[in-house]
């Protein structure tokens, strides 16, 4: 960890003044694209606006999820460099990593389960709605940790 503390980016990302929190606004931005997307197919999933087509959320929702997802690591990444043997050392970090790569995995596997053909409306859930409403809960809810946990690191 010494080693990547010692880095131009990390003492850059330590020294000025305003890199770390620019990089930390655009880290927020990211975070809000990437919960904001994944909260509207989830609360579709639930029976939320039923009228509206899964197809058609999903489409504009996957885009928006895959890039505020790409923003929040890029700059997750920048910020954990600046103090890489706080963050390691810290349990709430290890347990947001842990649940980041869960929630991957159950937003992977939903999608899979979830994804309409273009022959159908996109109005219906699959047979096994019940188990997908949970999978839509558990993101919901994991993601709100995720978002919670990282705003701890910065005070614990």
């Amino acid at each position: 960890m010494q080693a990547v503390e010692g880095l131009w980016i990390a003492q850059a990302m330590r020294e000025s003044l305003w890199l770390y929190p620019t990089v930390e606004t655009f880290h927020l931005w990211g975070i809000g694209a990437l919960f904001g997307s994944i909260l509207l197919v989830d609360l579709r999933l639930l029976g939320f606006a039923r009228r509206l087509e899964l197809r058609r959320l999903m489409h504009f929702a996957v885009p928006v999820t895959i890039s505020g997802f790409t923003l929040a690591a890029l700059t997750g990444f920048l910020m954990f460099i600046a103090h890489p043997s706080e963050f390691i050392a810290s349990t709430l970090f290890v347990l947001k990593m842990t649940l980041l790569f869960l929630l991957g995995l159950n937003a992977i596997s939903l999608h899979l389960r979830i994804t309409p053909s273009p022959e159908t409306s996109g109005l219906a859930l699959p047979e096994s709605s019940a188990s997908i409403r949970l999978q839509a809960i558990v993101s919901i809810l994991g993601w709100a940790t995720v978002i919670g946990l990282g705003r701890w690191l910065a005070y614990v």
